[in-house]
């Protein structure tokens, strides 16, 4: 049984039970022609549905299509106001079914509960198969849909828009432990780790284009360029991402970037590619030059996908490559020219302005729009609080261009509470990370780093948390590593600890020297061999010996070991970037078990890593400071 969705009465939506819930987990709806249907209904804005549009005349013999949202869009994403894609669709004839899936859960979880849909949907329309168009993440649900729940003789193609196949490096910043903000600033849910670029680039990519179902044929996407050029109300939080973009890797040497997802990791491999590389007519200008969001808009992509619904597919040339060659490229070595700030209870921090920097760039997430910030170093001060935007979900930032700064340490000045920066220099040291981003289950990991322009030495930390299985399941409390580089002639190097567990690792490297800070944030999976040929994913995960508790903490955290060997015994305490800022000796302590307190109400809010190092064994544990 569907529910009737009148014009005025969209809101109802918000009160409705749903049908067969407990079955199905999703409510099909049935929507008035796009003519009837109020420019005010926004779909689902909060559970599983299928939106079933109008029959057009004279359409059984026309393609069924099937529109899928993004990563926290849902059905909304295609009734924006402005945004006339039902209305197109109705106009050629073409039936339409809206799905809206889950909020921020990701490739996995969307994919299977759209392979349930496509059964439905077909049903409902008497038909074999469907053509797909899906926005953002929702053209990696389409092909899990179709490869990994065997749904691929259900759909005709796919056309994406704007679909990170080789991910982002906002989802990378997002799972790291020192920029939470840019999570809810973006709104990109609890499902990034598999957005992350060494995720996609080197887990989900592998796994899904080796897959004995894979039909690559089948995709035609589009991607675009054009952060700078959004017109709907989230064109500055386009702005924002497309400008850190552009300092991970999705800058105009790989083709730019739309605000979310860099134009290289757009297209799936054996993929045809809508719009092909650069572009400089009048009509790119208007077209391809566009933001993330404004890729699901039919004004600006109707014209270019509409040839495409209904093309033979034999009679295109597909890539066979997409976007495999460039992402290897730019995955080789990763380079940071930028240092990451993360504070979380007022407390001034500082950034570091050596000779000659040229321009620097300061990006900052907080979560008050009348909160003001200002960079001050002996007396002079620069405000930080101009060209503010809104996030997506509750969040604030600006970015602020200074010019001919004079080397020293500037403190930054907020009477925000909680606050992240991303602050970016023209010149300087530059940090470079080796990218192996897969490791072999057994094998000796060894992290590779350099620092370029550089007159001195500098001391470098590595942060390594155990975020998700190979699988894409969230991994609570999963241990964490702190590890030391040390110089080897020219270049800095870090082993990590022997038998990390199969998963997916977000690394922050942070360098600091006499004049300068560089931050570096990427990952790698550590999984078996056998995963490449379109093996099962298997979790492994083995708990430590090692519990902090309460966590989060606020005043003082009870630290829980188990001493297993006779030898130094110590419990170290770290901060976000890796610092270490207290240590306990455990001498004096027996084998078995033990315990002892920190005092914690002395730190400020934030991540923190407890490290207990028992002879030749160490385990380290994530602890939040409230």
């Amino acid at each position: 049984m569907k529910k009737i969705i009148p014009s005025i009465f969209f809101l109802l939506l918000l009160f409705l039970g749903k049908v067969d819930a407990q079955q199905l987990n999703y409510t099909e709806y049935q929507l008035p022609s796009p003519y009837e249907l109020s420019p005010l209904f926004v779909g689902s804005i909060s559970d599983p549905a299928i939106f079933y549009g109008q029959e057009p005349p004279n359409s059984s013999n026309k393609p069924v299509l099937v529109f899928v949202h993004g990563f926290v869009d849902l059905a909304n994403a295609w009734f924006l106001f402005g945004n006339q894609m039902y209305l197109q669709s109705y106009k050629k004839k073409y039936r339409t079914a809206f799905v809206a899936m889950t909020r921020g859960e990701g490739m996995w979880v969307n994919g299977e509960l759209l392979s349930r849909m496509l059964d439905d949907i077909t049903d409902h329309y008497g038909v074999n198969d469907v053509v797909i168009i899906a926005h953002s993440n929702g053209g990696k649900a389409s092909e899990v849909a179709m490869f990994e729940h065997n749904k691929r003789n259900k759909v005709d193609r796919v056309i994406s828009l704007g679909t990170p196949f080789f991910g982002t490096g906002l989802a990378d910043l997002a799972e790291a432990p020192l920029l939470n903000y840019l999570v809810d600033f973006i709104d990109l849910g609890g499902g990034t780790a598999t957005s992350t670029t060494y995720y996609m680039e080197d887990v989900a990519r592998p796994y899904l284009d080796n897959h004995p179902h894979n039909q690559p044929g089948k995709f035609i996407n589009l991607g675009a360029w054009g952060y700078k050029n959004g017109s709907t109300p989230m064109a500055p939080t386009m702005f924002l991402g497309g400008g850190v973009l552009n300092l991970m890797g999705g800058d105009p040497s790989t083709g730019g970037n739309d605000g979310v997802t860099p134009y290289y990791s757009s297209t799936r491999p054996g993929g045809h590619q809508i719009w092909d590389g650069w572009c400089w007519s009048w009509w790119c200008n208007l077209t391809s030059k566009r933001d993330h969001i404004d890729v699901a808009f039919s004004q600006y992509v109707w014209s270019s996908i509409a040839p495409w619904i209904e093309a033979p597919l034999q009679l295109r040339m597909a890539n066979p490559d997409g976007g495999k060659e460039i992402a290897e490229g730019r995955g080789a070595v990763l380079e940071s020219n930028y240092e990451i700030i993360s504070t979380f209870d007022g407390t001034a921090d500082f950034f570091t302005v050596g000779e000659d920097a040229g321009k620097v760039t300061v990006n900052l997430l907080y979560g008050n729009g009348d909160e003001t910030f200002s960079a001050s170093k002996g007396g002079v001060s620069h405000d930080l609080s101009e060209n503010i935007v809104q996030g997506k979900k509750r969040g604030f930032a600006s970015t602020t261009e200074l010019e001919n700064m004079e080397a020293g340490r500037y403190y930054i000045e907020t009477d925000a509470l909680e606050f992240g920066a991303f602050v970016s220099y023209e010149k300087g040291p530059i940090l470079t990370y080796e990218n192996q981003g897969v490791w072999t289950e057994g094998e000796a990991i060894t992290l590779v780093t350099e620092l370029r322009n550089a007159d001195d030495d500098a001391t470098l930390t590595g942060v390594i948390t155990y975020n998700v299985t190979l699988d894409g399941v969230k991994v609570p409390g999963g241990p964490s590593y702190v590890v030391e580089f040390e110089k080897v002639k020219d270049k800095y190097r870090a082993v990590l600890p022997e038998g990390l567990s199969r998963g997916v690792y977000n690394l922050v490297i942070q360098a600091e020297g006499e004049s300068y800070r560089r931050s570096i944030v990427g990952g790698f999976a550590v999984k078996p061999q056998e995963i490449n040929q379109g093996a099962s994913f298997e979790r492994k995960f083995e708990a430590a010996s090692l519990n902090v508790f309460p966590n989060p903490a606020e005043d003082f955290a009870t630290v829980e070991f188990e001493i297993k060997e006779e030898g130094l015994s110590y419990i170290n305490l770290y901060n976000a970037y890796g610092s270490k800022i207290a240590s306990k000796s455990l001498e004096g302590f027996e084998l078995g078990a033990g315990r002892v307190d920190f005092d914690m109400s002395q730190y400020s809010r934030g991540v923190y890593f407890v490290e207990f190092v028992n002879g030749n064994s160490r385990n380290t544990f994530t602890l939040n400071k409230q």
